[in-house]
C-alpha cells in the first residue's frame, strides 16, 4: 500500500521531522477506523492535555541542584537534598513531564544549545525544600535559589523512541499485509493490527495498558485486582498473554516474602519470576512487547500487594 511505504520511507530519513510520517499515519489510522492508533497519533502531534494520560517514555525524572550559604561559605550548583520531604511532594518536585507535541520538541531538540533543561523553583517551593533541609542538621543554611534539570538527550531519546517503534508497527503491517491495496481490505486484518500495536507502539503507556485480540479487542486502562486476591490476580495475568503455569508458579512464591512498601521493591523470589516472564517477551514466547510485559507485571504484583 502507497500511504504505508510513503510513512516507512519518511521515518527512516532522520532528517526529517517525524510530524510527515505522523500526519500520514494520522490519514492511516481514520481509514482503518483504529480510535487506538488515532488516539496515540493525535496526542503526539498536538500535544498530551492530561499527565494521567502521559505515556512513561515522556516521563523523567530531574536531578535537583541550588545554590546556597552554610556558614560563611557559598556553593553554587551543588546538588540538594529531598530527602524526609512527603513522597508526593518530592514525586513533583522531581518529575519533568513532557507534554508538549512532536514539533515542539523538535523544536527543543534543535534550539538547545548547552545540553540541559532546567526548571527553576519558585520562591515558596525553595522555602519548603530549605526549611526540609534545614531539620536535617543545617539550622542557619540558606538555600538562596533551587531547580531541576535534565539531559536534552531525554527529548533525543522520546523523539527516537517514537520514529522506532512507529517504523516497528508499519514495518510489521507491511510485511504481514504487502500485497493488500484496499484500506478496506486492510480493515479487515484490525485483530492482527490491535496484536502488532501491543508489540511496537502501545507498550508503555502507564496504568497496564494493553491491546488484547479477538472480537472484542480493547484496551485496559485499569488493573481490577484487590490486595491478597490470588485468583483476581492469576486471572489478569492470564488475560494478558501469560499462561497458567506461569501464573501458577507466581502464586506458589508470593506469599513467602514480604515486599519493601516503603521503596515499592519486589523480593528476591518475585523479582526472578519477573525476570523470567522478561525473557519469554524477548524470545517471543509470550506475545507482547518487552516495555509492556515488565509495566504490566509490576503494576499487578504492586496491585496484590496493595503498594
Amino acid at each position: 500500500m502507497k500511504l504505508i511505504n510513503d510513512i516507512i520511507n519518511e521515518l527512516i530519513d532522520t532528517d526529517k521531522s517525524i510530524s510527515s510520517p505522523l500526519l500520514k499515519t494520522k490519514v492511516l489510522a481514520s481509514r482503518l477506523q483504529n480510535e487506538i492508533l488515532l488516539n496515540w497519533v493525535s496526542n503526539e502531534l498536538k500535544g498530551y492535555d492530561k499527565s494521567s494520560d502521559l505515556p512513561d517514555y515522556r516521563k523523567y525524572k530531574g536531578n535537583i541542584t541550588g545554590t546556597y550559604i552554610n556558614g560563611n561559605m557559598q556553593y553554587n550548583d551543588q546538588p540538594v537534598p529531598t530527602i524526609g520531604l512527603k513522597r508526593e511532594l518530592e514525586e513533583v518536585i522531581r518529575s519533568m513531564d513532557f507534554n508538549q507535541s512532536i514539533a515542539s520538541l523538535e523544536i527543543l531538540k534543535a534550539e538547545n544549545k548547552s545540553g540541559t533543561l532546567e526548571h527553576k523553583f519558585p520562591a515558596e517551593l525553595t522555602g519548603l525544600i530549605q526549611q526540609n533541609w534545614r531539620k536535617m542538621g543545617n539550622p542557619y543554611l540558606q538555600l538562596i535559589n533551587c531547580k531541576k534539570s535534565i539531559p536534552v538527550n531525554a527529548v533525543v531519546e522520546i523523539l527516537s523512541y517514537v520514529r522506532n517503534n512507529l517504523l516497528d508497527f508499519m514495518l510489521k503491517i507491511d510485511s504481514e499485509f504487502g500485497n493488500i491495496t484496499e484500506i478496506e481490505e486492510l480493515k479487515t486484518k484490525k485483530e492482527e493490527i490491535a496484536t502488532f500495536m501491543s508489540q511496537t507502539i502501545i507498550n508503555n503507556s502507564g496504568d497496564g495498558n494493553v491491546v488484547n485480540t479477538g472480537d472484542k479487542a480493547k484496551i485496559i486502562a485499569t488493573i481490577s485486582i484487590n490486595k491478597g486476591n490470588q485468583e483476581e490476580l492469576e486471572k489478569h495475568l492470564q488475560n494478558i498473554g501469560l499462561s497458567k503455569i506461569d501464573t501458577a508458579e507466581l502464586v506458589e512464591i508470593i506469599d513467602t516474602e514480604e515486599p519493601n512498601l516503603e521503596n515499592k521493591t519486589f523480593g528476591q523470589k518475585v523479582n526472578s519470576w519477573t525476570q523470567k516472564m522478561l525473557g519469554k517477551a524477548l524470545d517471543g514466547s509470550w506475545n507482547i512487547g518487552i516495555g509492556a510485559a515488565g509495566n504490566l507485571i509490576a503494576e499487578a504484583i504492586k496491585a496484590y500487594y496493595g503498594m
